[in-house]
């Protein structure tokens, strides 16, 4: 081939590479809003934006969520700029409403097809491409959607990420991602059809499924009916014509922990800054379909997130002592056995085997009664748990070495079985050992951090908690003598925990904890979670059931026509519910209701049709079967009380009829004895004549 023809391919596969570079670079559709006025820059924004092709001059809108851009905000700023997500390159502005700002879904009477908001730009951005919006597109189960939103890396300014629609609703489409990805500040993002790329909703939350993400969205004909009457016939109006009062949000002021309706105490506490919102979700069965009842009803379950926005999820570790005086008895049935444990010869019986005559009514035991009770009020799906167990021993002056003082029994997991099987090995082995405190603090902290040594993964976008049961002071790691310097080392581990923002809530059991608990509740105090005193460890459990560890103070499951309320019914301790509920054949309308312990509510509802045999009965999620089996056990539990208690009640109406029937049967006897004593003083007076 000649150098000319050479040439020629080689400028003709350089204009196919340039073609190609540039579809690959296609402007991105999606901004960050920032107000540089107040403070808040693009880069610090909660959401996006995204532009949508319109009449209205320029020819262009910018479209966000009303819950992520506060109309406070906007008014005091007066101007909003757009930036690119991750070259923050300026894209345009705003500074007025193309159509009146909607309101967050979160507030009474609002839907997420309100929640959004539609800037009139005041010039043609550059740097960005306009989106189409369809209103029409029928969306159903099934059908393949993308949404575009900022990457957290790289330097492109788009990321797009593939989902199915699981259900559509003229006020909300629920959609499972192929994958599971925090959608951290994608709040506002464009949500379109996978094949035409026309725009059909926008992201307002993002929470947890069944494995993978699921993106709850509004439908985009609440965004076009809006347009379709545009402000000032398109000149827009400031956003300070829709301020809130004087457009000034209050400053953000630590908040109290609010006790909760049910008496409980929330672990967490309610985020700062706006208030709360709740994203109730009824997870199953799906609204429409047909349900089979069972002796216990028909299972409904869902979840009631306290949110910003964005899913709270958590790492939490369960801390256990087992050091010897774990082995004493607490003096109540810990174990349901019938047979409350006993001292045997006092510490001197742990020769003779076991210084209890029941092993399972222990101090130790009641502490893995105790978590696995804080166990059953997790979620697998936004919560992973560890096991970490500490006793220690000073050593000796011979050869052996000092056993570790703390261990990882099960790195964080979601596998909750083998949580339960790391208890399981607890109460099977022997306490023995002192109270290494600092050292049992200073395990968990590893594991949540994921330090060197660890088994556990780290995940720095959870909120990290540590449960700490113990039931005596510390006494090492410098001995017992040394009291003041084994708590110094507490309050460092305690310090170190509250660096890596980790909360720790600490349970001092039993008399000789409460003699002297400066250690357990500094170690809550420095890391602002709760010190718990629990002077009869034999209460432990029941103490253990009344924290709560979400900001959702109360979730009701009920019939909306007959007001039959869910039995039994369990709101779990990160917000997932459940229950049975009876009802009648042919179509029932059911209402969900959850507050906030800051107060705020929310309601859903749903109509499934009770049939003879559900052919067509949606297939229970495997994430759910766990809460419906605890639950089959509850409706168990109290189908025997309830039997015992009839069989009491018929029992107790035998013996009064008895009583009556004895009484009865006594006057009759006494009537007839008067009557023979007659008879026999009339024979004795013959027999004297």
């Amino acid at each position: 081939m000649s150098g000319f023809g050479w040439r020629v391919c080689v400028v003709a596969l350089g204009l196919a590479l340039a073609a190609g570079s540039a579809a690959a670079a296609e402007d991105p559709a999606i901004a960050r809003p920032g107000m540089p006025k107040i403070g808040i820059s693009a880069a610090d924004a909660r959401g996006v934006v995204f532009f949508l092709a319109s009449e209205i001059e320029p020819g262009v809108v910018a479209v966000g969520t009303g819950h992520t851009l506060r109309l406070g905000d906007l008014a005091r700023a007066g101007r909003v700029e757009f930036a690119l997500p991750r070259s923050l390159s300026r894209a345009g502005s705003a500074e007025a409403f193309a159509v009146p700002p909607g309101q967050p879904f979160s507030l009474p009477g609002a839907s997420m097809r309100d929640d959004f908001v539609v800037f009139r730009l005041t010039e043609a951005p550059k740097g960005v491409r306009a989106l189409e919006a369809d209103g029409e597109a029928t969306l159903a189960a099934g059908t393949r959607v993308r949404i575009l939103g900022p990457p957290k890396q790289g330097r492109r300014d788009e990321q797009e990420v593939y989902g199915t629609v699981l259900s559509a609703a003229p006020d909300r489409v629920e959609i499972d991602l192929d994958l599971s990805q925090r959608l951290s500040g994608w709040g506002g993002a464009p949500v379109l059809l996978s094949e035409a790329g026309t725009v059909v909703g926008l992201v307002e939350a993002a929470v947890p499924g069944s494995g993978n993400t699921r993106v709850l969205a509004a439908p985009i004909g609440g965004v076009l009916e809006a347009l379709a009457e545009p402000l000032e016939g398109g000149a827009g109006s400031a956003f300070a014509a829709f301020a809130p009062g004087d457009a000034k949000p209050p400053e953000p002021t630590p908040t109290p922990t609010p006790a909760r309706k049910d008496g409980k105490r929330a672990l967490l506490r309610p985020m700062d800054g706006d208030s709360t919102h709740i994203d109730l979700l009824i997870e199953y069965p799906p609204s429409g379909s047909e349900v089979e009842s069972t002796v216990c009803g028909t299972f409904v379950a869902g979840r009631a997130l306290a949110t910003q926005g964005e899913p709270r999820s958590f790492d939490v570790i369960l801390v256990i002592d087992t050091s010897a005086s774990t082995s004493e008895t607490t003096g109540t049935d810990v174990n349901g056995n019938g047979v409350i444990g006993r001292p045997r010869l006092g510490r001197i019986g742990a020769i003779f085997g076991s210084s209890v005559t029941d092993e399972g009514d222990t101090i130790l035991a009641a502490e893995v009664a105790a978590a696995r009770q804080v166990l059953r009020g997790l979620d697998p799906r936004n919560t992973r748990v560890g096991l970490v167990g500490f006793a220690g021993d000073a050593g000796s002056a011979g050869n052996y070495a000092p056993r570790r003082p703390a261990y990882t029994i099960e790195a964080l997991t979601r596998d909750y079985e083998r949580i339960e099987r790391g208890l399981d090995e607890v109460l099977a082995t022997d306490p023995e050992g002192s109270t290494h405190m600092s050292a049992g603090l200073d395990q968990a902290t590893m594991e949540l951090k994921g330090l060197r040594g660890a088994y556990s993964k780290p995940d720095p976008t959870t909120e990290k908690v540590v449960f700490f049961f113990t039931d005596g002071q510390p006494t090492l790691p410098y001995g017992p003598s040394a009291e003041s310097d084994n708590v110094r080392a507490v309050l460092r581990a305690a310090n170190r925990a509250r660096r890596a923002r980790i909360t720790v809530h600490s349970f001092a059991i039993g008399p000789e904890a409460l003699e002297g608990p400066i250690a357990t509740v500094e170690m809550a105090a420095r890391t602002n979670g709760y010190f718990t005193p629990v002077r009869d460890p034999g209460d432990l459990v029941d103490v253990v059931e009344e924290v709560s560890f979400a900001d959702i103070r109360d979730v009701q499951l009920s019939h909306a026509k007959t007001r039959v309320e869910a039995n039994p019914f369990r709101v779990t301790a990160d917000g997932s519910w459940a229950g049975f509920i009876a009802l009648e054949p042919g179509k029932n309308p059911l209402r969900v209701e959850a507050t906030t312990v800051d107060g705020k509510s929310a309601r859903e509802t749903l109509e499934v049709e009770l049939v003879e045999d559900a052919r067509n009965a949606p297939e229970l999620p495997k994430a759910l079967l766990v809460q419906r089996n605890r639950l089959l056990e509850d409706c168990l539990l109290l189908a025997k009380q309830e039997r015992l208690q009839r069989e009491k009640d018929h029992h107790d109406e035998l013996r009064k009829q008895l009583r009556i029937e004895i009484e009865r049967e006594r006057r009759a006897a006494r009537k007839r004895a008067a009557e023979q004593r007659k008879t026999l003083e009339l024979e004795g007076e013959l027999d004297d004549e």
